[in-house]
């Protein structure tokens, strides 16, 4: 049956280490998705802003799925299904990350519907690269702003250990998963890039067998499981291969998604 909707993760998967990608054949690729009936969506943990500058030159319809799920909106703007951190919760994860010895050392930030936040500890050019919007506050806990997603990172790069900290202590509320680059997400506990990608095929009525999804770290699991065409990265971590259902024949840095895309197209 063809293949109806392609779904990537961008860090480690459509995007090279050095942030690019061939945008000349992915255009091109774009073009023919629409004379074909296929749609296109960017499933990533970052904020909705900073996808949508990834394709900025692009031209065509781009769904994207934001924010680990927590956001999806259309390439018209439209915010097609949305969820929040709660207050209250933010309030007592932003606590617990700061005095809990085990996440001693913690950098974070928010993304919300108006901006991101940081703060000026935290000021440096990764940060300046992933969020737009991006206002360097005192204390998180002052923001006034819809969040959808808390994001923390450490030197060591623990970010799995560090998941199952936050997930036992937040069991049933909020949902931590680790996202590439060391860093983690704190999300809504009903939401993950799954969540978005189902919503779309309730959308446009298409079956797991007629979706492919890409991805390469942990946070895009639910995602593969979502589609039939499941490709784990060449690049990817184990567990990823482990339960995707293909994997491509190149890495990331050599266009393993545009490559596969090829011959779905």
């Amino acid at each position: 049956m063809k293949v109806a909707l392609i779904a990537s993760d961008l860090d480690g998967t459509f995007l090279r280490d050095d942030h690019g990608f061939d945008h000349g054949r992915f255009q091109a690729q774009l073009a023919q998705m629409a004379t074909n009936g296929q749609h296109f969506a960017v499933a990533s943990g970052n904020q909705l802003q900073h996808c949508i500058e990834v394709f900025d030159k692009i031209e065509g319809e781009i769904t994207y799925v934001a924010e680990n799920g927590g956001l999806v909106i259309d390439n018209h703007g439209n915010v097609l299904s949305e969820s929040l951190l709660t207050p209250t919760v933010l309030q007592e994860l932003l606590t617990f990350v700061a005095t809990a010895p085990e996440l001693a050392g913690a950098g974070a930030s928010l993304s919300g519907k108006n901006g991101a936040y940081i703060r000026p500890q935290d000021d440096n050019e990764v940060m300046q690269y992933f969020l737009s919007n991006l206002s360097v506050v005192n204390d998180l806990a002052a923001v006034d702003d819809h969040i959808y997603k808390a994001t923390f990172g450490w030197q060591d790069h623990r970010a799995e250990y560090h998941a199952t900290v936050i997930n036992d202590h937040f069991k049933g509320r909020l949902r931590a998963t680790a996202s590439g680059y060391g860093g983690l997400d704190v999300i809504a506990p009903n939401v993950d890039k799954a969540f978005g990608l189902a919503f779309l095929q309730r959308r446009w009525q298409i079956s797991a067998s007629q979706t492919a999804a890409f991805g390469d770290n942990s946070n895009d699991l639910e995602m593969l499981r979502e589609a039939d065409y499941s490709y784990a990265m060449r690049n990817a971590i184990p567990t990823v291969k482990a339960m995707a259902n293909y994997e491509t024949a190149l890495d990331n840095n050599h266009d393993g998604v545009l490559d596969t895309i090829d011959g779905l197209i």
